[in-house]
């Protein structure tokens, strides 16, 4: 009898290729902007005081008293508040000396929260203010302070922007960023709050 012939084999099924993963995105170093919002409620104080203005402007306690009660008010940290000192006239007052102006500002992530400081430095009156810096200075302190006149907070809308590239230098490990300011303002409004639009690109190399 013929031989029997051999099975022809089956063929081979190419494997299935694996799915193709997505690329994970470099960190941003081709100078492609980023951008980040601020909020900076800002406003100021005048206070009479019992000593002359150049005194009580140059007194750390005092600035330390202010920022640490606008903080206080406005329930954030003394992180995020910035006051400045500005010499004001004589003092209309008899019982104290000389008359002087905190700027302050504030500095939040969300317009949800920079409302509710609006409405919490709003909610306290010149007496209660007064009260909270008091409480601040140092026990020994023999400064009075009176204020006066609280200015309407208001909210402006900082964008950052922020762009990062690299520089190379003379040697490894030598790379290192810098960081450039240049701002462009543009007004705005936003929201209930009166608000004006700034937008602020800070370069990142």
């Amino acid at each position: 009898p013929a031989p029997t012939p051999a099975p022809t084999p089956a063929p081979t099924p190419a494997p299935t290729p694996a799915p193709t993963a997505a690329p994970t995105p470099a960190p941003n170093s081709t100078g492609e902007p980023s951008a980040e919002e601020q909020y900076r409620i800002s406003g100021a104080i005048t206070m009479e005081v019992s000593t002359s203005a150049s005194d009580a402007c140059g007194d750390e306690s005092l600035e330390q008293a202010v920022l640490s009660a606008k903080a206080k008010v406005a329930n954030v940290s003394e992180s995020a508040v910035t006051v400045q000192c500005i010499a004001g006239g004589d003092s209309s007052s008899r019982r104290l000396a000389e008359s002087i102006r905190w700027n302050y500002q504030i500095t939040v992530s969300s317009e949800d929260q920079a409302s509710d400081v609006v409405v919490l430095i709003a909610a306290k009156n010149q007496t209660v203010l007064a009260e909270e810096i008091t409480g601040f200075l140092p026990a020994n302190s023999q400064l009075l302070v009176m204020v006066t006149e609280m200015t309407t907070a208001t909210v402006t809308v900082v964008t950052v922007t922020t762009t990062t590239t690299r520089h190379e230098h003379g040697g490894p490990g030598d790379d290192e960023d810098f960081l450039d300011d240049s701002h462009a303002h543009t007004p705005a409004a936003l929201g209930a709050v009166a608000m004006a639009m700034i937008t602020a690109t800070l370069t990142l190399s």
